[in-house]
């Protein structure tokens, strides 16, 4: 049991949008969501993004012990670092990480208890400024069918903000077949993504420079590294409005698509009248035999 301190903080402020998020709101989200959210983040090191006095006030990662740290948050020993890194398992560590006042959950990528072999990648679909939504749902679009024929599937969330994340389960078994490295995942997705800007430089470009970006969607691999991040299903981001990372199905991602509606406050309700990534558990695919085919033999 969790024992939340001054759980009347505001830590999300009302918005013309969305009434205010307290800790308490932050608490009974992390609740709502839990049976859902840790299969995605167990088993995996995470990185919190805490900000004890709201998203006006300071902010600061966390990934590994503090002074007075709870049981309930697990580490994990990383190859190649002294420190051990912050896990949440169970849904007292949810708990805990709302005391905690941890506004958003980034989990590594890897395979749970195994970071040194990938278990999905995430491809963030980043737009400049100057660019309309609906050409984000169509870079996602076109991403997920050249992911599908090289046997890949693919899932699609909001990010909490402006672009979208596809998120690919791979095959975690033990044949050689099936296995890939960081190595080859961060390949292929550079490949993939540097395929579709090249042939359609005019709307999407693999360059990170903002200053290039002008006009054009970010089609971000980078993500697909040992040690990257990437921000958990359902996390909730230290934004205006309280909105959270939301699961799709691929029917909700099309023009009038409203990322800033999925919130912590109706979330969890949501997920309650649908089942959008019901099948994710089942269709994790060989990156090996993906790669073969975007990338030849290696």
């Amino acid at each position: 049991m969790v024992t939340l301190t001054h759980p009347d903080k505001v830590l999300w402020p009302a918005t013309q949008r969305s009434q205010q998020g307290t800790k308490q709101d932050l608490a009974d989200y992390y609740a709502g969501i839990a049976d859902w959210m840790l299969p995605h983040i167990t088993g995996r090191p995470c990185s919190l993004l805490r900000a004890p006095d709201g998203i006006e006030g300071q902010r600061f990662f966390q990934r590994h012990a503090m002074a007075g740290h709870s049981p309930l948050l697990k580490l994990i020993a990383v190859r190649g670092d002294k420190q051990p890194y912050l896990e949440i398992d169970t849904r007292e560590a949810l708990q805990q990480a709302a005391q905690l006042a941890a506004l958003e959950l980034h989990p590594w990528n890897g395979i749970p208890g195994d970071v040194d072999r990938p278990g999905r990648l995430v491809f963030d679909i980043d737009p400049a400024p100057d660019v309309e939504f609906v050409r984000v749902v169509a870079a996602a679009r076109a991403l997920r069918e050249r992911l599908r024929t090289m046997g890949l599937h693919a899932f699609c969330k909001t990010t909490g903000g402006k672009g979208l994340h596809v998120v690919v389960p791979l095959a975690t078994g033990t044949r050689k077949s099936e296995v890939a490295s960081w190595q080859s995942a961060k390949l292929f997705s550079q490949a993939l993504c540097a395929q579709l800007a090249a042939d359609e430089p005019q709307r999407y470009l693999v360059n990170p420079s903002k200053a290039a970006r002008k006009g054009r969607i970010f089609l971000d691999y980078l993500r697909n590294d040992r040690t990257a991040t990437a921000v958990a299903p359902l996390s909730p981001r230290a934004r205006p409005g309280a909105p959270v990372s939301m699961p799709l199905r691929w029917s909700q991602v099309r023009a009038s698509l409203d990322p800033a509606k999925y919130t912590i406050h109706n979330a969890p309700a949501l997920l309650a009248k649908d089942k959008p990534w019901v099948d994710y558990g089942n269709s994790a695919a060989s990156l090996a035999a993906a790669a073969r085919r975007l990338l030849g033999p290696r």
